[in-house]
């Protein structure tokens, strides 16, 4: 229910981490920009204790990622094709204007 601090590099960790006035015992997860075996990036959650369950808001490369997982069954949405189609005519027509 809580958000955690994201640093997406060790030095960030190492200072911001380090120096903080408030929230320093706080949960943070580091997250490793360098893709592991399976193509996937990894994250490690420091100063949390028995965590049950984890809840992320990401954006995937292929949404159909999701398939290797259980928890995202329910989700059926299989024309891609569509969506991107008007994502792109929407990102378009909002340069277009902004650039007249």
């Amino acid at each position: 229910m809580n958000p955690f601090l994201v640093y997406n590099t060790p030095n960030g960790i190492s200072y911001y981490q380090k120096y903080r006035r408030r929230g320093k015992n706080k949960p943070y997860v580091y997250i490793d920009t360098v893709p592991n075996e399976n193509g996937m990036y990894d994250g490690y959650i420091f100063n949390a204790p028995l965590i049950r369950t984890i809840s992320i808001e990401a954006i995937f490369k292929d949404p159909r990622q999701l398939d290797n997982y259980g928890c995202c069954s329910d989700n059926v949405d299989d024309n891609f094709n569509f969506l991107s189609a008007v994502l792109k005519e929407r990102v378009t027509k909002q340069k277009i204007l902004y650039y007249r």
